[in-house]
């Protein structure tokens, strides 16, 4: 998730330089850039296709588009809900046998 979570940041870098870089108001920093819906395909799109299905359902509250620390804290709830479910599967398996 990790790998992830830099390559949306990369993701905002790109958006940054390609957008107005004479714009003073522009962050600076990529994790104070808005996460776009195309920025949010391309993430969805290069993620393994064991995580593809859950991210491409994960929705934004409110009109605007969420930062790129959001989503990134997002995504780490995300990979600890998925990883706490999947360790109490495999104990309950190790339990059976």
């Amino acid at each position: 998730m990790e790998r992830g979570i830099q390559y949306l940041r990369e993701l905002a870098m790109w958006e940054m330089v390609y957008y107005d870089l004479d714009n003073v108001q522009l962050p600076t920093d990529p994790d104070e850039v808005q996460c776009t819906r195309p920025m949010w395909r391309k993430f969805v799109w290069s993620a393994p296709s064991s995580y593809t299905n859950s991210l491409a359902v994960m929705e934004w509250k409110g009109k605007e588009a969420p930062m790129v620390d959001e989503v990134a804290g997002q995504l780490r709830q995300y990979e600890e809900s998925v990883s706490s479910s999947f360790i109490s599967a495999v104990e309950k398996v190790s339990r059976k046998a």
